[in-house]
């Protein structure tokens, strides 16, 4: 596929049969953001490609993968076509209406001045934060840890909706197929060490059932799921703990 690169930002949306959202969502995209846009479809089997296909803007690209490969696998094509074509800043989000995309623009000049910008939905935007009980524990679990473990605080260790700039991508290490990618991310940081800042999102949740199906919807599954990527970048990169103080006697 040949691809004339427009701008130097690009914004990477991953899609798996997100049919009932996708118009949608496009549409509110290019209500606050008028460069380019690449669509990773990961195998999708709904209608939703025939959307996707039929977009006819010379700012939007896309990719498909012929079998569905998951959802890292989707966010890491994304960064590859980034890299290729020499984008300078980047922002991921999700194609099913849980992340507003007014907040682009933001992510984007947030880049300016740090290498990563991170959404978090436990910073608030206005109102309370809305976050399912089973998720609003798993994060409060995983940001513990990563504090004890890393002295590494961070808010929303999990949120996808997220910027970064081309020179942190190049010198990262990532492999993680599934939806750990984010916690991934999160570890080459602390690794790389990183500059980097948070800022608010909403915490929107639709109705609508969420398609990559490779996150555990067990909670002790999910668990199990994320220490496990922890202790593998951890034996891969030699990544340090933060040394335990001894208490004294």
């Amino acid at each position: 596929m040949f691809v004339r690169k427009r701008k130097d930002t690009l914004v990477i949306c991953p899609v798996y049969n997100e049919k009932n959202t996708l118009r949608n969502f496009y549409e509110n995209v290019r209500k606050y953001y008028a460069s380019d846009v690449l669509f990773i479809d990961d195998g999708s089997t709904d209608t939703g490609r025939d959307y996707l296909t039929g977009i006819r803007d010379s700012h939007t690209f896309l990719l498909r993968h012929h079998l569905r490969q998951g959802y890292g696998a989707a966010v890491l094509s994304g960064f590859e076509f980034a890299l290729t074509l020499n984008y300078a800043r980047i922002v991921t989000i999700d194609a099913d209406l849980q992340h507003h995309p007014r907040h682009i623009v933001r992510f984007l000049r947030g880049l300016y001045g740090k290498e990563v910008v991170l959404g978090s939905r436990y910073l608030r935007v206005s109102g309370d934060v809305r976050v399912p009980r089973s998720q609003a524990m798993l994060n409060r679990y995983v940001r513990q840890l990563l504090k004890m473990l890393f002295a590494l605080s961070v808010s929303d260790p999990f949120c996808a909706y997220r910027g970064y700039r081309s020179s942190f991508l190049k010198k990262v290490t990532l492999a993680e197929k599934g939806y750990g990618l984010s916690l991934e991310i999160i570890l080459e940081i602390l690794r790389q060490e990183v500059d980097f800042e948070e800022i608010p999102v909403e915490a929107i949740y639709p109705a609508l059932p969420r398609n990559f199906l490779e996150k555990p919807q067990d909670l002790r599954r999910r668990m199990e799921y994320y220490l496990d990527i922890i202790e593998k970048k951890r034996v891969m990169t030699a990544l340090k703990r933060v040394p335990v103080p001894q208490r004294k006697k």
